[in-house]
């Protein structure tokens, strides 16, 4: 009977040994996962093993809750991760579906991976420019026409794109099924400049270049902050507002919008900073006339070059403060010959700039500096 017993017991700690053992293996491969530390970015996260990184999408689109999972491999694919798009790299070469994707891989010095482009009319890059002009990189058509079998022919180790609503998964679907590695870039989603540079640690990550992206990134914030803390101390703070009519509705900056952000760290204070929208929302010209007729300050006139231009669209803006005080002053100095803005383009990496911008706007005499995106209209 004693030996049935101390048999029983066995079984039992042989069972609870094992069951320890596989628990302390899942603890050290939990604890071989390291989070990348994310300051602002709010839509992906980055968790690195020594041979693998997993990336997780957290905002696709608005109103699309589903993440979206990528495993980045360097030698063997990991196991597991049954729902993931698999993605050798360092990657080598790739399609871009926005120029904010151009911007980032300027900054990691990867411009050579470009293979093909949508709106490649309207890059302000120099030197992809040149390339578009040798053939060294493919026009591969716009967002509802996509030119899917000069994109197959590329054969890219990468396609990067982004989706705005649900309509958006049947380009999504057929690039898959065209066997191409996707993967979305949701950076114009987030509500803080910051924010959305931050995303360059998660295209350095394809290209394996983490350290770089975060080195990148920390200068970028280190200098935003610099230029944040000239405005604390400020009495006065002037009144702004943007945008400009159409069709009879006047489109602003959402209140929690990275413009409204801008507004905010360069020390002025935008009419409608309580406003909770994160993107734009739309309100009657009316309610401009009335409320926007004393601000000191009128920015981001949409593709405006003049102020006789601006002048000519309603007779009411001649009595505006903004106007007759020269406080007129729109985000397009760098334009090119299709209507193409930089400040959309390269002013996702460099928040800084556009913030010394406009804090020599509203505070000349806080800073000495040559305007980079923004030009008085005059």
């Amino acid at each position: 009977m004693s030996r049935i017993i101390f048999a029983f017991f066995s079984i039992v700690l042989i069972f609870l040994s094992c069951t320890s053992s596989n628990n302390n293996e899942t603890s050290l491969t939990n604890k071989s996962l390291e989070k990348v530390e994310l300051n602002y970015a709010k839509g992906f996260e980055i968790e690195q093993a020594d041979d693998y990184k997993i990336i997780t999408l957290k905002n696709v689109w608005k109103g699309e809750t589903t993440p979206h999972q990528y495993i980045l491999y360097k030698n063997t694919k990991p196991a597991g991760f049954e729902q993931a798009t698999f993605i050798k790299i360092p990657i080598k070469s790739i399609v871009c579906f926005s120029l904010t994707h151009v911007a980032f891989i300027d900054k990691l010095d990867e411009l050579n991976s470009i293979k093909g482009l949508s709106g490649g009319n309207y890059v302000s890059n120099n030197k992809v420019i040149a390339k578009l002009q040798a053939g060294q990189i493919k026009e591969v058509g716009s967002e509802q026409l996509v030119n899917y079998e000069l994109l197959v022919e590329l054969n890219p180790d990468l396609v990067m794109t982004f989706g705005i609503d649900e309509t958006s998964k049947t380009k999504l679907n057929k690039l898959e099924s065209l066997g191409q590695k996707v993967v979305l870039n949701a950076e114009y989603m987030e509500n803080h400049p910051l924010g959305k540079a931050e995303w360059i640690k998660f295209v350095g990550a394809f290209y394996d270049k983490d350290s770089l992206a975060e080195a990148i990134y920390n200068n970028i914030e280190t200098e935003y902050h610099k230029l944040v803390k000239l405005t604390k101390a400020v009495e006065t703070k002037p009144t702004v507002f943007v945008g400009m009519p159409w069709n009879g509705a006047w489109y602003l900056a959402g209140g929690k919008s990275f413009q409204a952000q801008l507004l905010k760290d360069a020390g002025s204070t935008y009419l409608w900073e309580d406003n909770t929208e994160t993107s734009s929302f739309v309100v009657d010209k009316e309610v401009i006339f009335e409320q926007a007729f004393g601000a000191d300050f009128w920015l981001n006139l949409n593709a405006f070059d003049n102020l006789n231009d601006v002048l000519a669209v309603h007779e009411k803006f001649a009595k505006f403060k903004s106007v007759n005080n020269n406080g007129v002053y729109n985000n397009n100095l760098r334009v090119n010959h299709a209507s193409g803005n930089d400040y959309w383009e390269s002013g996702v990496v460099n928040p800084q700039l556009i913030l010394a911008d406009l804090i020599q706007i509203f505070h000349p005499n806080l800073i000495q500096h040559e305007l980079y995106y923004y030009k008085q209209l005059k």
